[in-house]
């Protein structure tokens, strides 16, 4: 039987793919998103940021599916405005990962995502300060101890030289139930253990009931390749790291140029009835 564009799940990463910095979202990008669900496609994001931050940045762009945010720690509808599949991480855990991480690099920022649904930094600094700015995003500064509720994830932002220090040392320790990602050049990040974007694509495609053949992925980042290896339909922007365009199929225009809307108009053309 033929495949209709209702058949088709497409899923993009946020930043470096769908959208860029300070730019934000290409015109391209959603004009072709809009006809694509206007059609029957069904689109959604998959993204390291919260879902306040998501929406500052998509604003009344559609969703048609839950959203994977915090890296793949929970999925949000935003149709329903709540979110389900919730994972936290144990708080000694990440307790001693930002106590054993500021050993090695004092200055480093910290940023803690709780589950009240506030960011709290309990050690500022200048990337975590352009993190915020970017993103639109309100924050708490307060002491660790005085930082309530569950963890989704913690960010530590900092240079480059020091991103990569931080991220040699991390991968040589034992984290109870966590581990440590990159998730951009200055951004390291801790993540409860079995938890990435694609296994929080799996989940959403087993309950929206997607065959991975009829599943779109595109991405830009090392944090994109779970989602990538289990997408039947793996896609890269030209911008992408080599490991990510290794693992897709093809490869589309730079995030800047509009390669989700080449993606999109694509399959408009193939499936569209």
């Amino acid at each position: 039987m033929k495949k209709r564009l209702q058949d088709l799940l497409v899923v993009s990463d946020l930043d470096g793919t769908l959208l860029t910095a300070p730019e934000g979202l290409p015109g391209c990008n959603e004009t072709v998103i809009r006809l694509f669900t206007m059609l029957g496609g069904r689109f959604t994001i998959a993204s390291g940021r919260s879902p306040l931050s998501v929406k500052n940045a998509l604003g009344n762009l559609p969703l048609s599916a839950p959203a994977i945010v915090f890296n793949g720690g929970m999925l949000y509808d935003y149709n329903k405005e709540k979110p389900f599949c919730e994972h936290f991480l144990p708080r000694q855990t990440a307790l001693s990962a930002i106590h054993l991480l500021r050993e090695q690099v004092p200055e480093i920022g910290v940023e803690i995502f709780a589950s009240n649904g506030r960011m709290y930094q309990p050690f500022c600094g200048e990337y975590v300060n352009r993190h915020t700015i970017h993103e639109g995003l309100p924050y708490v500064v307060a002491p660790l101890e005085d930082i309530p509720g569950d963890w989704y994830k913690v960010l530590f932002g900092g240079s480059p030289e020091e991103i990569s220090k931080l991220e040699k040392f991390a991968t040589d320790q034992q984290w109870e139930h966590g581990y440590f990602i990159t998730t951009s050049p200055v951004y390291l990040e801790l993540m409860p253990e079995g938890v990435s974007k694609g296994a929080a694509l799996k989940e959403l495609c087993r309950q929206m009931e997607v065959d991975r053949e009829d599943l779109y992925v595109i991405g830009d980042y090392y944090n994109d390749l779970s989602m990538l290896k289990f997408s039947g339909h793996p896609v890269a922007v030209e911008n992408a790291v080599l490991p990510v365009k290794r693992a897709s199929e093809k490869t589309v225009l730079p995030c800047k140029d509009g390669g989700v809307a080449q993606l999109l108009y694509d399959l408009i053309r193939r499936y569209g009835e």
